[in-house]
């Protein structure tokens, strides 16, 4: 059995479209379409001259949505409808489906909808550790990156500081190529001043705190491992390299 992703999309007048592409990309195992039920009724006195033009279309793609679910047959479809849109009313929705797939992952697609409705979404990703993208045409889809810690919890970790820094001193082209940027742990541990050659032996304290730390960077998202031969080696993700450089500056 794959694992559930649970991908939630706000509607939209190219919700249909948005799908497409996003599931190329996520692969989802459900659909959840997050709606206000304004869009459903009928044209309110209260309505703008805007929503009333887009809710037909609004309602078109959605069903081209579900359409196109049917047909693929690869995942399930959810329509959750809003009674009003409200950070709370969309955060105990969400809650609720989170509580019904809890081993779940989570993406949120906030293309469409108004700012407080994409806004809620983000922060809601922000809570479940989800993804967040958006796509700006048929082709576009931009997965953007949540971080997972700040830059004041960061500085609050003096240590994890300097292998971020000893770590910069490696970075070659954003460390794009799948070898650049990569630094070996003994070569780190003489820049930490750990050891003072690679050839020394080092402490079993300082591997448990090396440990510890390096766990808690990757974590973050901040250091990638990988083995080399008999080798362990670093280096900085693309988060990494911005809190690198924000540390240089100071």
């Amino acid at each position: 059995m794959p694992k559930e992703h649970i991908l939630f999309i706000s509607a939209g007048a190219h919700i249909d479209e948005t799908y497409s592409i996003t599931v190329q990309n996520l692969n989802p195992t459900h659909v959840f379409v997050l709606a206000e039920n304004k869009i459903f009724e009928p044209d309110a006195s209260t309505d703008t001259s805007f929503f009333i033009e887009e809710k037909p279309k609004i309602r078109k793609a959605i069903k081209n949505l579900e359409k196109k679910v049917e047909t693929e047959d690869l995942r399930k479809y959810s329509l959750i409808k809003f009674p009003k849109l409200d950070q709370d009313v969309i955060r105990d929705e969400i809650i609720k489906i989170r509580n019904e797939h809890k081993d779940a992952e989570y993406s949120f697609n906030v293309t469409a909808g108004t700012a407080l409705f994409s806004t809620s979404l983000f922060l809601m990703a922000i809570w479940l550790g989800g993804r967040v993208c958006i796509t700006r045409s048929k082709f576009d889809f931009l997965d953007l990156k949540i971080p997972k810690m700040s830059v004041k919890e960061l500085e609050s970790y003096p240590d994890l500081m300097k292998i971020v820094l000893a770590l910069g001193t490696k970075i070659n082209n954003k460390n794009i190529g799948s070898d650049d940027g990569w630094m070996r742990n003994k070569e780190l541990l003489v820049k930490l001043d750990v050891i003072a050659a690679e050839r020394e032996r080092v402490k079993n304290t300082d591997k448990v705190n090396q440990t510890r730390d390096m766990d808690k960077l990757k974590a973050w998202n901040l250091v990638e491992e990988r083995k080399s031969g008999r080798e362990i080696e670093y280096r900085l993700s693309s988060d990494g390299i911005f809190a690198y450089n924000i540390f240089r500056e100071q």
